[in-house]
């Protein structure tokens, strides 16, 4: 990433936070190093375990929450119960990296952007429930006699809050949830890197293990194709394996035959994958339905084929899978 200090911007989403964890990963792996993270709802959740610097607290703290745990204001203790398991205010006090995270006071709508260093001690575990007391589904939560709700109120994907405090460069994930987004200050910036998902996250609430499960394996593996370790769009390839146009075609024909978008392909377990595919019944009826648009195409030009069938159809054909 260069000189100067490196942001973690993490935006809210519910359980689509599990892709966040999965980002996480893989900037340990590549070796970047964050100084800052400000957070957003359940990215201020995130945030305070990447301040901690404890993957595997992050990872066991996904598999204890439930969608019950968030939702129900009986529950509400469950929850801080096990944010106190795993969440650490004197580490993170004591810790390197600056963190902070936005809140909305109720029901004025005043936005809090506020980093640790300016919270009371003994205090950032309310601060982060108030974060993510999605209203009105959740309950405003409140702080010293005062109402707070979801910081998604005011920015769901607080890079501005980070630019100010000083970062060079910014990655943010964005779950592209329901929240306001406030882009003006920061869309255009050569210093951000935005990373987000080709595929569909899942409901808010799904915190079923599976889901978080192939969530924050997705995260991983966009993060490592958005820092070059891997290649591809929708789906991941070894580098090398394909290089320009051949990797269109090759990500095209894999969303094609729905493949699974959590494998890391070469191009020798891509064929087979694709081979598989085809041999099953439903793969058959798709292969019929390309046979008739490439008739059409032929006859009738390219307009009848969209974009990604032309790319998946010469990516079968030039290897002998379709035909």
């Amino acid at each position: 990433m260069g000189t100067g200090k490196t942001a973690l911007v993490l935006g809210g989403g519910g359980a689509k936070g599990a892709y966040e964890i999965g980002v996480w990963q893989a900037l340990n792996e590549l070796g970047v190093d964050i100084h800052i993270v400000t957070g957003t709802s359940i990215g201020a959740v995130n945030g305070a375990l990447v301040a901690q610097n404890d993957f595997e607290a992050a990872k066991s703290s996904w598999s204890e929450i439930k969608e019950s745990t968030i939702t129900e204001l009986t529950e509400r203790e469950e929850l801080r119960q096990i944010l106190e398991r795993y969440i650490k205010e004197d580490v993170i006090r004591r810790g390197p990296v600056e963190y902070g995270l936005v809140t909305v006071e109720f029901p004025s709508f005043k936005e809090h952007c506020t980093f640790l260093a300016d919270m009371p001690e003994g205090e950032l575990l309310d601060y982060i429930l108030a974060s993510a007391a999605c209203f009105p589904i959740i309950q405003p939560y409140e702080i010293d006699n005062k109402k707070f709700i979801d910081g998604a109120y005011f920015d769901n994907l607080p890079v501005e809050m980070a630019l100010e405090k000083g970062a060079e460069h910014v990655i943010a994930v964005d779950l592209e949830a329901i929240g306001l987004l406030r882009k003006a200050t920061w869309k255009d910036s050569p210093r951000l890197t935005i990373i987000a998902s080709a595929w569909n996250l899942g409901k808010f609430w799904a915190f079923e293990p599976e889901n978080v499960k192939r969530i924050l394996r997705l995260g991983y593996l966009d993060t490592m194709k958005a820092f070059g370790a891997f290649s591809g769009k929708k789906y991941t390839f070894l580098r090398g394996q394909f290089a320009g146009e051949r990797l269109e075609e090759a990500d095209a024909a894999a969303a094609a035959f729905e493949l699974d978008p959590a494998i890391v392909y070469s191009k020798e377990v891509l064929d087979q994958k694709l081979l598989e595919a085809v041999n099953q019944e439903t793969s058959r009826q798709w292969k019929e339905d390309v046979k008739s648009k490439v008739k059409r195409f032929l006859t009738d030009g390219p307009g009848t084929l969209l974009e990604e069938e032309i790319l998946a159809k010469r990516y079968v054909v030039r290897n002998g899978i379709l035909w």
